[in-house]
């Protein structure tokens, strides 16, 4: 079980900031914002974990730290983003969010990714094309 969400703590905070930002794998040696946004999904998951009694400092191998990778490596999520295809967000974070909602813990940069990813899906299946649509109004909320 360690291993399983040591991994899933991988997934989350490699894949979800990099699908954002649209950016190979080496934005996490070269961007200290990356960083910081990497870490606060990490350690939001790990809170998560904790309150579950999965202790994370016990996990091994390469759910760890992943493997090493060209800094130009795009991770599954935006190589779906990148293809127009519908990313597992629901099967990862999704899964997150609705932990935290049941266990009352505040996950805000999880909930953010979250939204990114399923709005970037929206954007993909052409919800904001806008074509010929010159002659309508809208204000931002």
């Amino acid at each position: 079980m360690v291993d399983l969400w040591s991994k899933f703590r991988l997934n989350v905070c490699n894949n979800l900031p990099q699908a954002i930002h649209g950016a190979g794998v080496g934005c996490y040696r070269d961007s200290e914002h990356m960083r910081i946004i990497s870490d606060a999904l990490k350690s939001e998951l790990e809170a998560v974990a904790t309150a579950k009694g999965i202790d994370l400092s016990l996990a091994e191998g390469p759910s760890v730290h992943g493997s090493a990778v060209p800094p130009s490596a795009r991770y599954s999520t935006l190589q779906d983003l990148d293809s127009g295809r519908h990313t597992e967000i629901d099967m990862f974070s999704g899964a997150l969010v609705r932990m935290v909602r049941e266990l009352g813990i505040p996950m805000p940069y999880n909930e953010f990714a979250y939204h990114m990813i399923k709005a970037l899906e929206e954007k993909n299946d052409g919800l904001f094309d806008y074509e010929g649509r010159e002659n309508e109004r809208t204000c931002a909320r």
